[in-house]
């Protein structure tokens, strides 16, 4: 072939994964692609028809692809290494926040049994000393970092496994030395602006602070205690306005200890479901807004009381705007658990609802902008999804006492739920209970524990009417669920002969319309046939003229009876 200038060069793949085989070469453009086509049609998973052309100057062929057909395998992404070797290159880089989220994964078990948080270990040097000697402890967080490294940019293992290992003995090496340099004074709340005004112009200010108060949270084991002794350190930085950085450095380790489940038990000393957990952090992380909230709605001020103590001094930091990151990191932590797994009240679903709504209001008010509002109703239609379960529905229902409770806690499901599926759930479910028979005969009949009379239920049927419209449920559904509502209190109606007692009865001719009225605009009783029938014989009244005079001399009369004609679709 190297005689020839140009030349054509056919491949073909036997699988879509397989590599690119060479199956021929001619000088023949049309032999070589018949060749392809027969391949195909003879079970190839791809071929490929390559032009080579010969360069005299250079000594080697160029390629041109001219055909190719078939399926063939996605092509792999590469795999680029990142522009550094990795985010942390000196011990200085393990006290960043990212840094230290990243240890307190790595390190949850050891942590967790000394009682320490990553902000203590850092500025320990006997922790460093601890975690030194563990051995195993650290080569597991070596491992745990090089390997997903060594996956990502493709470079060795054992190279990086070494890399960590030097970095790690690098910062404990440094802090036990400034430990033994007795670098990091005693400190205490009282002492602590005196400090930080003499490090001002350290150029670490913020690693020697960080060891005095390390060294001071080192006889607390509890959260509760450390978490009120940061307090005490935090207000008095707060107020003073050169100790930004020093309240900044505060945050850290209390950032930390609220990360963690277990700190807030500790804190109210006892132990709490995720709803109580939930609304605790709602009113520390948005206090404004759930105050003003609660201001007119019951329901959060009896969930979300004011916080007093250890809580309401963050809650008051957090509100003059002195804590941001600790109010950012409260904040994520609600939306991962309400995308998490945990119920919100186990075993009460009632309390769940309540519980869900007041938390819906609470933070989609406390939402800085449009995106993060969306990003709240999201999480919210997540967590709904759990309430139109039929684990959760079979508990809600299990405390029902007739059928008519049944009827009224799934519309409550519907108005509280959040996403269009998740309201079509709902829907769903409590069409199956309207519709059951046993729902229409509890409405219909007097006995077996129903002794409302026929009134009273009319007028519970036009609630639940009321409801089911302004639960935001599509179309479709709130029609579906009307009618059947209003076909039981037409049957209601008729048995009783409720419109002929009205319109036959001895009852004065204004007193007689408002029933009517009452009737036709949905008030007293469900819309639908009845309704309708109570309009029509409300029409034939206005066209008598005693009548259309009675309502022209009494002002107050027509006032008062304005709204259900209106509401009727009757002209007032």
């Amino acid at each position: 072939m190297s005689h020839h200038p140009v030349h054509y060069e056919l491949f073909s793949r036997r699988t879509p994964q397989a590599s690119w085989v060479l199956e021929m070469a001619s000088e023949t453009r049309n032999l070589v692609m018949e060749a392809a086509e027969d391949m195909l049609k003879g079970g190839r998973s791809a071929v490929r028809v390559s032009k080579e052309m010969y360069d005299q100057d250079s000594g080697e062929f160029r390629s041109l692809t001219v055909f190719e057909k078939g399926v063939t395998a996605p092509a792999k992404k590469l795999k680029l290494a990142p522009d550094t070797d990795t985010i942390c290159t000196s011990p200085q880089d393990l006290y960043t926040p990212l840094a230290r989220e990243k240890i307190s994964r790595l390190l949850e078990d050891w942590l967790n049994k000394q009682q320490v948080t990553p902000f203590e270990l850092l500025h320990r040097p006997d922790l460093a000393e601890k975690l030194e000697a563990s051995g195993s402890d650290l080569l597991h967080v070596v491992q745990k970092l090089a390997v997903p490294e060594s996956h990502d940019t493709g470079q060795d293992l054992h190279n990086l496994m070494r890399r960590w290992t030097a970095l790690f003995d690098k910062a404990c090496t440094r802090l036990i030395q400034d430990g033994r340099k007795n670098l990091f004074p005693a400190t205490s709340p009282e002492t602590a602006v005196a400090l930080a005004a003499r490090l001002q112009a350290h150029p670490e200010r913020t690693y020697i602070l960080g060891g005095a108060v390390a060294s001071a949270l080192k006889p607390h084991k509890r959260p509760a205690a450390k978490l009120e002794l940061l307090l005490q350190f935090a207000q008095a930085f707060a107020g003073q306005e050169t100790c930004g950085w020093a309240l900044q450095m505060i945050e850290g380790p209390v950032v930390e200890i609220f990360a963690s489940r277990a700190s807030l038990n500790d804190v109210l000393g006892q132990e709490t479901d995720l709803g109580d957990s939930m609304a605790v952090m709602t009113r520390m992380a948005a206090g404004r807004e759930v105050a003003c909230i609660a201001d007119v709605d019951p329901r959060v001020a009896r969930l979300m009381p004011p916080l007093d103590g250890v809580l309401g001094g963050y809650h008051d930091l957090i509100r003059d705007g002195r804590l941001p990151h600790l109010a950012n990191s409260i904040s994520r932590r609600l939306m991962q658990e309400l995308k998490g797994p945990r119920r919100l009240k186990p075993g009460n679903p009632d309390g769940e609802i309540e519980t869900l709504r007041v938390l819906a209001l609470c933070m989609t008010a406390a939402g800085r902008d449009d995106a993060q509002r969306e990003d709240i109703k999201d999480a919210f239609a997540e967590r709904s999804k759990k309430l139109v379960s039929a684990d959760f529905v079979d508990s809600l229902l299990q405390t029902a006492v007739s059928p008519a409770d049944e009827a009224d806690k799934l519309i409550w499901l519907c108005e509280n739920m959040v996403g269009a599926a998740n309201k079509r759930q709902a829907a769903r479910w409590l069409t199956q209970i309207v519709g059951a028979a046993k729902f229409e005969r509890y409405m219909r009949e007097s006995g077996q524990g129903n002794t409302r009379s026929p009134a009273q239920r009319l007028l519970a049927l036009a609630q639940m009417q009321d409801r089911v419209r302004a639960a935001a449920l599509i179309d479709q559904d709130s029609q579906e669920i009307s009618l059947k509502l209003g076909q039981i209190g037409d049957r209601i109606a008729g048995e009783i002969k409720l419109l002929a007692h009205v319109v036959r009865g001895n009852f004065p001719p204004m007193q007689k319309l408002s029933m009517l009225l009452s009737f036709a605009s949905g008030r007293s009783a469900p819309l639908g046939p009845l309704s309708d029938q109570a309009k029509a014989e409300v029409m034939r009244m206005l066209r008598d003229p005693q009548i259309r005079s009675g309502l022209s001399s009494q002002p107050q009369i027509l006032a008062t009876l304005r709204p259900m004609m209106q509401a009727a679709g009757l002209a007032a």
